[in-house]
C-alpha cells in the first residue's frame, strides 16, 4: 500500500488485448502488423484484415490439397533402373485340361443325355450312370436345370470325377523341359480345378500351399509332393542356390532353355456335347503360388495345331521405405500382414478365390466342388449351380460398385489387395498347323501311339533373358509434406519455423509472464493529476516516469 490506495490490476480480457497487440506489432508474419496502430485509418485496417483473410484461406485450402495428396498417393509404381535377369524367378506353371473329360467307355455322355431327355433313364434303376452324369454337368459348358431340380448337394462328385478322368499316360506323348526328354507323369501333377482334373507343371505342393488343417481330408487339390527349395515370394532364389531350387526356373530364353509338350486325343473318347464342338486343351499359365482358376483366363490349344507361347515376366517388388505405410495406403499387402484360412501364401488370386468361397457358403450353404472346403461344408448339387453362379456375380458388382464411387480410402466386400510382391506372365501366341502325321513313318518309336489319336504341340519359352521389374516406392513421404506446406505458408504468409515459435511463445510464455508480474505487483503512491494543479511541467512529468490510467490519473510506471 503507498497513499493508502490500492494499484489497480489489469482484467484477464485487458491483458489479451495487450498481448494481442503486442504480437501484431512483433510478429515476423507478413500483414499483422498493418491490423495495429492509431496513425492508420480505420479503411487502412480493415483492407488488410481482408488481405490476411484471403491469404490465410487460400494457404489452408493448398495445403490441405497437399495433405490429401499425401493421404492417398504416398506410392508411386516406377521402373526399375536395371535389367534383371530371368533365373531370378520361377518359370511359369503350366495347367493343362483336355476338353475331353471322360473316357467313352466309363460314360458315354451323348447317350445317357439322350436317355435323360427321352425319359427312359431310371435313377433309382441306375444310380450310378445318373451319378456320373451329374458330375459330369458339373464341367461341361451346359447344364440339365430343368430336369435335375432335387440335386441339391453332390459330395461324391470329385471321385467321380477322379475315376472317369483321361489317364495321364493317354494324354502325354512326350515332354521336353531345358532341351530334355523328361518324364511327363513326374513334371506334370494332377490337379482339381473347375475344369475338372488337370495337370499342371512346376506347380507348389498342397503342404507349401493349402492350409490342409483347415481343409476337409475326402481328396487332394493338387497331386504335387515336392516342397519348396531355396525360394521365397518376397526375397526370389537364395544367392547361392544353383541347381537345387523348387519351383523350377530356366537359364536363359528360348526354346532350348523352355517346356516342350505333345499332348494327345484319343478319337473314341471324343464327345462334342460336352465340350461344345471345340475339341483341344485348354491351358493357364500362372505363377507357381496361385491356385490355378481357368474360368478367369486361359487360351486354347486346338487339335492339329502347334501353339507357341512367348512369355515376358512382369514382377512388382515394394522399397523398404514403403513398409512403414498401412496397407490401404501402399495399396499392397506383404505376405505376413494378410492371412488366409486355406492358403498359406498370399496373393490376390488366392484371396479373391477364398473370399468367393466364404461367400457362396453363405448364400448357398454349400461350394463349388473345385473350391478349398472346411470339413463341414457340403458340395454344390446340380440345382445349386444357378447359385454359385450367381454368388459370383455378386461379388463382382460389389468390386465394380467401390470402384464407382471412388471412395478415397475404401475396403470392397473381398479386401483383397495385391500383393507387395507380385510375379505375373504376359504371354504372346503364335499358331500354326502342325503336320504330325508326316511323323508317323519316322517316328518308330511313337508308331503305336499315334493310331487313332490326334495330336496337338505346345512349347511355353521367355522371349527375352531378362526383364526390367516395377518398383513400387515412396512418391510423397512426410519430407516432402513438410516442405510443401512450409513452402506455402512461406508464400502465402511469410511464415517460417521462427514464426511458429513465435506463436507458441505468445500462446504460453507470454501470458506466464504477464500473470507472475501482475501477481507480484507492488503497490504506489498516487498522484494527484497534473491536471488540477494546471504544471506546465506535466508533459515532463511524462517522460519522467509517469503513466496516466482511464481516468486521467498519473502514476509510477
Amino acid at each position: 500500500m503507498y497513499g493508502g490506495k490500492q494499484v489497480k490490476l489489469h482484467s484477464y480480457w485487458q491483458d489479451a488485448k495487450v498481448l494481442a497487440r503486442d504480437f501484431c506489432r512483433e510478429s515476423s508474419i507478413h500483414g499483422f502488423k498493418y491490423l495495429m496502430g492509431s496513425h492508420r485509418a480505420l479503411i487502412e485496417k480493415i483492407w488488410w484484415f481482408a488481405v490476411t483473410c484471403i491469404s490465410l484461406y487460400g494457404c489452408g485450402s493448398l495445403i490441405h490439397n497437399v495433405y490429401q495428396k499425401w493421404q492417398m498417393d504416398p506410392v508411386i509404381v516406377s521402373f526399375a533402373t536395371k535389367p534383371v535377369p530371368v533365373f531370378r524367378i520361377p518359370f511359369p506353371s503350366v495347367t493343362i485340361c483336355p476338353e475331353i473329360k471322360v473316357k467313352m467307355d466309363r460314360l458315354n455322355f451323348t447317350q445317357i443325355y439322350n436317355e435323360v431327355i427321352e425319359g427312359t433313364l431310371k435313377e433309382q434303376m441306375d444310380g450310378e450312370r445318373v451319378g456320373k452324369l451329374l458330375a459330369m454337368l458339373q464341367v461341361c459348358d451346359f447344364v440339365l436345370y430343368e430336369v435335375f431340380t432335387n440335386e441339391t448337394f453332390d459330395d461324391d462328385c470329385v471321385r467321380l470325377l477322379q475315376q472317369m478322368k483321361i489317364p495321364q499316360n493317354e494324354l502325354f506323348l512326350y515332354c521336353q523341359w531345358r532341351d530334355e526328354n523328361v518324364n511327363c507323369s513326374e513334371k506334370f501333377r494332377p490337379t482339381l480345378t473347375e475344369k475338372g482334373i488337370c495337370y499342371t507343371f512346376n506347380s507348389l505342393s498342397e503342404d507349401d500351399l493349402l492350409r490342409k488343417e483347415g481343409l476337409h481330408n475326402e481328396y487332394p487339390y493338387l497331386a504335387e509332393t515336392r516342397p519348396i527349395v531355396n525360394w521365397t515370394l518376397d526375397e526370389g532364389y537364395s544367392p547361392d542356390a544353383t541347381r537345387g531350387v523348387y519351383p523350377q526356373r530356366v537359364l536363359g530364353s528360348g526354346i532350348s532353355a523352355g517346356l516342350n509338350v505333345m499332348i494327345k486325343a484319343n478319337l473314341s473318347d471324343m464327345d462334342y456335347l460336352c465340350s461344345n464342338t471345340f475339341q483341344g486343351f485348354q491351358v493357364l499359365l500362372h505363377t507357381p503360388h496361385e491356385y490355378p482358376q481357368l474360368s478367369q483366363r486361359h487360351f486354347r490349344v486346338p487339335l492339329n495345331q502347334q501353339v507357341v507361347v512367348s512369355v515376358t515376366p512382369d514382377i512388382v517388388t515394394t522399397s523398404e521405405d514403403v513398409k512403414a505405410y498401412q496397407p490401404h495406403r501402399r495399396q499392397c499387402y506383404f505376405d505376413n500382414e494378410r492371412y488366409l484360412r486355406f492358403f498359406r501364401i498370399y496373393s490376390q488370386k488366392n484371396c479373391e478365390l477364398e473370399c468367393l468361397t466364404n461367400y457362396t457358403l453363405e448364400q448357398c450353404g454349400c461350394v463349388k466342388f473345385s473350391m478349398p472346403r472346411p470339413a463341414d461344408a457340403r458340395i454344390c448339387g446340380l440345382s445349386k449351380i444357378r447359385c454359385y453362379k450367381r454368388a459370383a456375380v455378386d461379388i463382382l458388382l460389389s468390386n465394380a460398385k467401390m470402384i464407382v464411387n471412388k471412395s478415397k480410402i475404401s475396403k470392397d466386400k473381398c479386401d483383397c489387395l495385391p500383393a507387395c510382391s507380385t510375379l505375373r506372365y504376359h504371354s504372346e501366341l503364335s499358331q500354326s498347323d502342325f503336320q504330325w502325321t508326316k511323323m508317323i513313318p519316322v517316328a518308330k518309336a511313337y508308331r503305336t501311339e499315334l493310331q487313332g489319336v490326334q495330336l496337338a504341340n505346345l512349347v511355353v519359352l521367355f522371349r527375352d533373358a531378362g526383364f526390367i521389374p516395377v518398383v513400387r516406392r515412396e512418391l510423397y513421404g512426410s519430407t516432402d509434406l513438410l516442405a510443401n506446406c512450409g513452402g506455402l505458408l512461406g508464400l502465402f504468409m511469410g511464415i517460417s519455423i521462427l514464426s511458429l515459435v513465435e506463436i507458441l511463445y505468445y500462446c504460453s510464455i507470454k501470458p506466464l509472464v504477464i500473470w507472475w508480474k501482475g501477481m507480484n505487483l507492488t503497490p504506489v503512491k498516487q498522484i494527484t493529476p497534473i491536471a488540477e494543479y494546471k504544471n506546465p511541467f506535466a508533459s515532463k512529468i511524462l517522460h519522467a516516469g509517469y503513466k496516466s490510467d482511464v481516468v486521467g490519473k498519473f502514476y509510477l510506471k
